[in-house]
C-alpha cells in the first residue's frame, strides 16, 4: 500500500505539468488537489488499528490480559496446567473478581503452611500452655488455652489483617464494596523482611507459583489433619511406625 501511495503521488506530479499545458490553471489545481486527496486516503488504509489500552497497571512484572487464563496470572503449574474445573475464573469473570479469588486463594495458603506446622510444632515440642507434656491433641488446644496466653495471637491476627486491608482493598465509601486496588498485586501487602522477593518478572512469576504450590499442598494437608484428629483422636504423627 505503501508503494501504491508513491505511485500516486508521483503520478500526480508527472501529470501536473500536461495538464496545465492543456488545461486552465484552475482545472489543473483540481486535479492536483484530487490526486494529493486520494493519496492521504491510501496512506490512511495502511495505518494499522491501535492497541487497546491495557486493563490495569503492570505490576510486578504482571500485565492484566483478557485473552490468557486468570488474565496471565502466574499459577497454571504442570502436571495439571489451567485447572478450573468449576469455571471461577472464566465465563465472563471480571478482573477484580479474579484478582479477589487470586488474594483468597493465597492467602489461605499461607496461613495453611503455617498451620501445618502449628500441628506439628504444638504436638511434638514444648509449648507455651502446656511445657513439656502434650495432653491433648492440636484440635482441642485453642479451647483449652487461656485467654491471657491467646490474647496476644489474637491481637497479631487482628492488626496484620488491618495492615492487609488497608494495603489492598478499597476503602468503604470510596468504591464498590470488596474491591482491591488497581495497584495492588494479590497478595503483596509490602512485607519482605528478609529481602527474597525477586526484582525480575520472570523471577517473581516462578516465585509466586512455588509459593501456590506450597500453599495448596498445605491447604489439603491441615485438612486431613484435621480430620484425622477427629476421627481418632490421636496427634498427627501418633500412626508412624517410629
Amino acid at each position: 500500500m505503501k508503494l501504491s501511495t508513491s505511485l500516486i503521488i508521483g503520478a500526480a506530479a508527472a501529470v501536473a505539468p500536461s495538464v496545465t499545458a492543456f488545461a486552465p490553471a484552475s482545472t489543473a489545481s483540481a486535479s492536483i488537489h484530487i490526486a494529493l486527496h486520494a493519496a492521504d486516503i491510501a496512506t490512511d488504509a495502511t495505518e494499522e488499528p491501535e492497541a487497546p489500552p491495557p486493563l490495569g497497571p503492570t505490576i510486578n512484572g504482571w500485565t492484566p490480559n483478557a485473552d490468557q487464563p486468570c488474565y496471565g496470572l502466574p499459577g497454571a503449574i504442570s502436571p495439571l496446567g489451567y485447572f478450573d474445573p468449576l469455571g471461577m475464573c472464566s465465563g465472563g469473570a471480571s478482573l477484580d473478581q479474579v484478582k479477589r479469588f487470586r488474594e483468597a486463594e493465597i492467602m489461605h495458603g499461607r496461613v495453611s503452611m503455617m498451620a501445618v506446622l502449628g500441628y506439628l510444632l504444638a504436638e511434638n515440642t514444648p509449648t507455651i500452655a502446656y511445657g513439656f507434656d502434650h495432653p491433648t491433641i492440636a484440635n482441642n488446644m485453642i479451647p483449652e488455652i487461656s485467654l491471657g496466653v491467646m490474647f496476644p495471637f489474637f491481637l497479631a491476627i487482628n492488626i496484620a489483617e488491618a495492615v492487609r486491608a488497608t494495603t489492598g482493598w478499597v476503602e468503604p465509601g470510596m468504591g464498590p464494596v470488596f474491591t482491591l486496588r488497581e495497584t495492588y498485586y494479590p497478595g503483596d501487602i509490602n512485607f519482605d523482611p528478609l529481602g527474597l522477593k525477586p526484582a525480575k518478572a520472570e523471577d517473581f512469576a516462578n516465585m509466586q507459583a512455588k509459593e501456590l504450590s506450597n500453599g495448596r499442598l498445605a491447604m489439603l494437608a491441615v485438612a486431613g489433619m484435621c480430620v484425622q484428629e477427629l476421627i481418632n483422636g490421636q496427634p498427627v504423627l501418633a500412626d508412624l511406625p517410629f
